[in-house]
């Protein structure tokens, strides 16, 4: 299964532990072509929950966009290698502009220039 970046799925994050965030829900793929072309069968993604906690580390994606029913915000803080086989459907693709404040907020949480 090749998942790119921009798109989002429907993982299964599994049982969480502590404050992770788990079970079944929509994911943003964030990897680049490098995990493609070593074909290591792993997504980097970030979970996507409806709850707006008002956090800077939370980017809000529209409703209807990229195939998303509610709201929702991309969980920033939440970065996750998953297996492929965690992947169950692709629900849609988000546009760059969003990918890129994922990516810029992910930027300041690892202090980079």
């Amino acid at each position: 299964m090749k998942a790119a970046q921009g798109e989002i799925w429907l993982a299964d994050y599994g049982t969480p532990v502590g404050r992770e965030q788990g079970f079944l829900r929509p994911a943003l793929v964030l990897n680049g072509s490098m995990l493609d072309t070593h074909r290591m069968e792993l997504v980097v993604a970030v979970p996507l929950t409806t709850a707006n906690r008002g956090w800077v580390t939370h980017v809000e994606m529209t409703q209807g966009v990229a195939g998303l029913r509610k709201t929702s915000w991309a969980m920033a803080e939440q970065i996750r290698s998953l297996s492929t086989t965690r992947l169950r459907r692709r629900i849609g693709l988000a546009d760059e502009e969003a990918v890129g404040r994922v990516l810029a907020v992910m930027q300041h949480l690892l202090d980079m220039p």
